[in-house]
């Protein structure tokens, strides 16, 4: 029932930590302890900015950055497992939950 777990939330807002966890690693110079907290600020105040606040993906840019990851990771596992935790949620809640999800 929360509005921050609604599936555009969680898909977008993944997508889009992970997408600033990315560009970070790529085309900041700096260091670490300075990239990371600047790519975290960043990424949540876009989900803020474009209304998509999901709080557990406020984590995906320091597994971005300390994993070094490359553009292969938005699909699997960011896309993929968006995915797979909004199918998960949508037959919990309605079939055997009994809930009306999402909102």
């Amino acid at each position: 029932e929360s509005p921050f777990a609604q599936p555009k939330n969680v898909f977008f807002g993944h997508l889009l930590t992970a997408v600033v966890g990315i560009f970070f690693l790529h085309f900041i110079p700096l260091p670490l302890f300075i990239t990371i907290p600047l790519a975290v600020g960043f990424g949540v105040g876009l989900m803020i900015l474009f209304n998509v606040t999901h709080p557990p993906a406020g984590g995906n840019p320091i597994i971005v950055i300390i994993g070094g990851v490359s553009v292969e990771y938005l699909l699997s596992p960011v896309i993929s497992g968006s995915i797979i935790i909004i199918i998960f949620a949508v037959i919990l809640n309605r079939l055997i939950l009994k809930k009306k999800y999402p909102n």
